[in-house]
């Protein structure tokens, strides 16, 4: 097994300066590659350690972070799937338990994390078809968004139990409402608050324009909540604080804010525009710390901070070039946490301390 190797670039980027101290933002950037063939998906902290899920070659990633860099801890954990993706930890009584997605076996695996960042099996459901990485955590819920398509109808969200972790159960799933009428609803990435799922759907059923939505699941009784909102083609990642949610949206190069306070009724506050004279930014992953929402650009190879104190009037703030391929983005600390999605791809630490 290779060992993840260890660079670093310390980089000091000013590019709009607004709402920084001084006109000023500096951050020391390092990273490390989990596998010279392997793709590394998503991140999840859970105190000192960080873990990165690897697709195409099944193995999840520890690195302790507690020293302030990525340091590799024990072998890689070996899953019995090809592409493990999206990642949650509970902490039931006094055992953490991880759940991690796996897409080309359709099931949920619960993983025990020890006390040193190791992981060990524990359980597993299938029944999932096509769980997206999006996954969500709700108390001993997990939500799991089940993608769907043209053969095998709309996309879906499962909520799967976690109480007894060696022996994880589904207890429902909602089938998400068809954009347009014979179109297919995909269901995506998900943000839980407040007892509802929020689910981002694309969908390539005609008109374009208008078959992609964000959907409401109200998690007790697994039922649609509402009438889907309808968002520009092809949303990615959601994020939500508070009252507001804050989806990317790939293809119109954009971001949108929400306003949740009713579920039943969502209500758009701003579509932002990413595109300037002379950059676009196909958004793809999202995450809200403070008054900054940050937003990965995909193919630019950027990450962009908004400042959203006024949800409907979003403000770029700043960015940082040379994140290859951001796809998701996880705060620790003072550390954000990128994975980047192109094989043997890296994970990239930035500091804002």
């Amino acid at each position: 097994m290779r060992r993840a190797a260890l660079s670093a670039v310390a980089l000091s980027i000013v590019l709009c300066g607004c709402g920084a101290p001084d006109g000023f933002w500096i951050q020391q950037i390092t990273s490390v590659i989990p596998s010279a063939s392997g793709t590394p998906n998503s991140i999840v902290t859970f105190g000192n350690y960080e873990f990165v899920s690897v697709q195409g070659i099944g193995q999840i990633f520890t690195y302790n972070i507690s020293g302030g860099s990525q340091m590799p801890v024990g072998k890689p954990y070996a899953t019995p799937c090809a592409d493990p993706s999206g990642m949650v930890v509970a902490t039931l009584g006094v055992q953490n338990v991880m759940a991690v997605a796996c897409y080309d076996t359709g099931s949920l695996l619960t993983l025990t994390l020890n006390a040193d960042g190791s992981l060990a099996a524990l359980g597993s459901v299938g029944g999932l078809p096509m769980p997206f990485p999006g996954i969500a955590l709700d108390g001993t819920n997990v939500l799991v968004p089940l993608f769907g398509g043209n053969s095998s109808g709309n996309g879906a969200v499962a909520k799967v139990s976690i109480a007894t972790p060696a022996t994880p159960a589904i207890l429902g799933t909602a089938i998400l409402a068809s954009p347009v009428s014979g179109g297919v609803a995909n269901a995506e990435y998900l943000a839980v608050t407040g007892g509802y799922v929020y689910v981002t759907s694309g969908s390539e059923s005609n008109p374009l324009g208008s078959s992609s939505t964000v959907q409401v699941v109200n998690e007790a009784t697994m039922t649609l909540v509402g009438t889907p909102l309808v968002v520009p083609h092809s949303p990615q990642q959601i994020a939500v604080q508070g009252t507001v949610a804050y989806v990317t949206i790939y293809d119109a190069t954009a971001l949108e804010s929400i306003d949740i306070s009713n579920p039943a009724s969502l209500q758009p506050l701003e579509t932002m525009s990413l595109a300037t004279a002379n950059q676009n930014c196909h958004s793809e992953p999202v995450v809200v710390q403070g008054t900054f929402v940050y937003v990965g650009c995909y193919a630019e190879g950027i990450i962009e901070q908004f400042d959203v104190v006024n949800p409907a009037k979003m403000q770029l703030a700043n960015s940082i070039a040379a994140i290859a391929s951001p796809q998701r983005l996880a705060f620790s600390g003072n550390f954000l946490l990128a994975t980047s999605g192109a094989s043997g791809g890296q994970v990239y630490q930035i500091d804002f301390r």
